[in-house]
């Protein structure tokens, strides 16, 4: 699944080409996307004319701000991603979006090989007052360490887990929570209420760091992620654990995987100290 790095790319590349176009058509072979707005054919009627204002990321979601207070608030789920250009394979485009602007045309394409995205559309106030978009916690890079350690006093359970919980936390998913786990040296299955606070501090800090070094690599591509270019992310190239299971850790240990809730964790037994 797209984390915030992978995201944050697609936002800033989308917002840096389509900011002041306006919305000409629509087309969608996949009306499950829109149930949750009223329908495909509610969602055409209030898209078609619409400008688009702004676009900007809240966790995992894709914000575009639309004219006379519109919003399309879309997650890209397991497989999701914008593409500007029209693929040379288009049977996983289920969703795009005719756009003109001084005469100009253009288009903008929803590839989804799985189809769960989700595209919520409708005035601003109702969509963000929905509960996965109402609920979702502080943006790690905005944030201090500080804030940080204050919104995990009193939580109990597994640091991956917690790190997981988007209402703790908005935007990290498994990627970059095993890699800033292995930088903090924190085991995953660690109690978060049981490890001390400057190894809390450290492990932020760490987080902050890693999901920066992806945005500068336009995120990590491990099989279906593009940015709206159509090209892969270059984290995966430069990861330390994830997905690295049987690699040697440079400290001595092997890379090992285990399972912290429904989730696979990568991790190095030996250097990860378990609180």
């Amino acid at each position: 699944m797209p984390e915030l790095p992978e995201v944050e790319t697609i936002t800033n590349d989308l917002k840096k080409r389509l900011i002041g176009w306006t919305i000409k058509g629509v087309w969608s072979d996949w009306p499950r996307y829109f149930t949750k707005s009223g329908g495909w054919p509610k969602v055409k009627r209030i898209l078609v004319g619409r400008k688009i204002l702004n676009i900007n990321r809240l966790g995992k979601n894709i914000i575009f701000n639309l004219s006379e207070d519109y919003i399309m608030a879309v997650h890209l789920k397991m497989t999701g991603h914008f593409l500007l250009a029209e693929p040379k394979k288009t049977n996983f485009i289920h969703f795009f979006i005719k756009l003109g602007k001084g005469g100009k045309k253009s288009q903008l394409y929803f590839s989804d090989v799985r189809k769960f995205g989700r595209i919520i559309v409708g005035q601003s106030g109702e969509v963000m007052a929905r509960p996965e978009i109402k609920k979702l916690g502080p943006d790690p890079l905005v944030i201090t360490s500080q804030e940080f350690l204050d919104g995990i006093v009193g939580r109990r359970g597994r640091i991956k887990s917690v790190l997981l919980n988007q209402e703790f936390l908005a935007g990290v998913g498994n990627i970059y929570s095993d890699e800033a786990l292995y930088l903090a040296k924190i085991h995953p299955l660690s109690r978060a209420e049981k490890i001390p606070s400057q190894k809390l501090k450290l492990l932020f800090n760490k987080l902050v760091g890693v999901l920066e070094k992806s945005i500068k690599l336009r995120g990590t591509t491990r099989q279906d992620y593009r940015d709206p270019a159509g090209k892969k992310g270059d984290y995966f190239n430069q990861r330390l654990v994830y997905a690295k299971k049987g690699s040697k850790c440079p400290y001595g240990g092997t890379v090992e995987t285990i399972k912290v809730g429904s989730r696979t964790s990568h991790f190095c037994p030996k250097c990860q100290i378990l609180y």
